[in-house]
């Protein structure tokens, strides 16, 4: 993430905590960070773990693990500053492991977790209480979705996928 992108994260970073309010039901940002936060960790642990594996190209690879961990970091900043825990991602599931058999198994594997990711931001995006989060967030989400390109061109695919309707 670029300094500009954090900047605008530390910025915004005002979390709303519950308020007695008609919203009061609906998840406090908080909450809404801290799961978005798993996700960036179970990024960059794929990440780290596919490089240690060589299941990556490289360079490839170290790009994509430098932006989690800069997602990573940002969160947990903004996290900190409302006196929020911050979660850590648990042990490597079974899919991880298997797909660190190989090049493609990866890559396929980690677009998935790209995709879960950016469908994780745009349902919290709408949540949130703080609006100045609304745009470094977008910001961290858009960067998954140029994560999905470089991985599309590992595995050879077209850099968007598109549905063809019947």
């Amino acid at each position: 993430m670029s300094s500009t992108r954090r900047a605008l994260l530390l910025a915004g970073a005002a979390i709303a905590l519950p308020a007695a309010s008609a919203r009061a039901a609906e998840r406090p940002d908080v909450e809404v960070l801290e799961e978005l936060l798993a996700h960036e960790q179970r990024l960059a642990a794929a990440y780290e773990a596919a490089l240690r594996r060589r299941a990556i190209a490289p360079a490839l690879g170290e790009t994509l693990l430098a932006h989690e961990r800069e997602h990573v970091r940002g969160l947990e900043q903004t996290l900190s500053r409302g006196g929020a825990r911050e979660p850590r991602a648990g042990v490597p599931s079974p899919e991880l492991t298997a797909a660190l058999g190989d090049l493609r198994r990866f890559a396929r594997f980690a677009l998935e977790l790209e995709t879960g990711a950016i469908a994780a931001y745009v349902r919290a995006l709408p949540e949130l209480r703080d609006a100045g989060l609304r745009q470094p967030l977008g910001s961290i989400m858009a960067c998954g979705g140029t994560h999905q390109v470089a991985l599309r061109d590992a595995l050879g695919e077209p850099p968007l996928r598109t549905r063809t309707e019947p």
